[in-house]
């Protein structure tokens, strides 16, 4: 507790820092955050249900106001109350229909500010050999449908652009796993390149399943991104280089190879990386998975 604490002085203080060096140089600061709020489900049970994490969710999003919120494992009947304890927020997500039925969307969506931003483009498509249909990633043996949700979005003040991606790759462990995720990263690469082009400022967040830790076997799941884009939690002159994985406290944040969550981006300048690992949103864990940070200049 005492060093969660400590890190969220120094974190508060680098952001206090930052804004003053934002408001003499100008220009648009972004607060990107990727978020996997673990799904509804009967195995958890009191603090740990959905109904209790929640409210607690709204509170998290409340007090750190990310601008956009690339979130993970949002179920179709998780949504009308979350949506209507976050009435700032706009959602995107695959929608449904009488070719994509619940659960073969993926279960990712993109939230972003109501006050900040009018949406200007969207899409998605799936992480698989036929990307523009309902579709399972290649032969993984993680057999659940797997997507990627993207906008592009127009600050209505600054008018500066960006496009924002999130996803949610294959879990299981095995080798062919590993390279099937890199196929996920690859394919998103691609698609940025289609669809935002080289210039445009761009940011992929999502549960990867894999870490950047070298003694992780699933790291190489993320080559195709470090080819490409930057990485948040790398390259920010701050970060609190904290795991973003708990486990619902089984794992401790201090465990590097439980990075599964990331935040990559081109055309842009990350200044201050953090995990959201402290308590203070009305119950100990929100989710299964810490949410990440990253403030950004565009």
């Amino acid at each position: 507790m005492q060093f969660n604490i400590l890190t969220r002085g120094i974190v508060l203080g680098a952001v206090a820092l930052l804004g003053s060096l934002t408001a003499v140089a100008g220009g648009t600061r972004l607060k990107a955050m990727s978020f996997n709020i673990r799904f509804d489900t009967p195995k958890d049970t009191a603090e740990l249900s959905w109904e209790n994490r929640r409210g607690a969710i709204a509170t998290m999003l409340e007090q750190e106001a990310p601008d956009v919120v690339g979130m993970q494992e949002l179920l179709a009947s998780m949504e009308s109350g979350l949506h209507a304890l976050t009435p700032a927020y706009a959602y995107y997500r695959i929608p449904h229909s009488e070719d994509v039925r619940d659960r073969m969307t993926g279960d990712v969506a993109v939230a972003y500010r109501r006050d900040l931003f009018e949406p200007c483009d969207s899409g998605y498509f799936w992480l698989s050999a036929t990307p523009e249909v309902a579709s399972k990633p290649w032969n993984s043996t993680d057999r659940h449908y797997r997507s990627c949700v993207w906008v592009k979005l127009r600050h209505k003040v600054s008018g500066d652009e960006f496009y924002f991606f999130t996803t949610h790759f294959p879990y299981k462990k095995e080798p062919v796993d590993t390279e099937v995720r890199a196929r996920c990263a690859q394919l998103i690469c691609n698609k940025i390149h289609e669809i935002a082009g080289d210039s445009a400022a761009c940011f992929v967040t999502g549960d990867m399943n894999a870490s950047d830790n070298p003694d992780d076997p699933r790291s190489p799941s993320l080559a195709p991104y470090f080819a490409y884009m930057g990485a948040a939690r790398r390259d920010a002159e701050f970060s609190n280089c904290r795991s973003s994985f708990n486990g619902f406290g089984r794992i401790s944040p201090e465990i590097r190879g439980k990075n599964l969550d990331h935040i990559f981006y081109r055309n842009a300048t990350p200044r201050l990386f953090e995990t959201v690992d402290y308590p203070g949103f009305g119950t100990l864990y929100i989710s299964d998975h810490y949410p990440i940070l990253c403030h950004f200049d565009l």
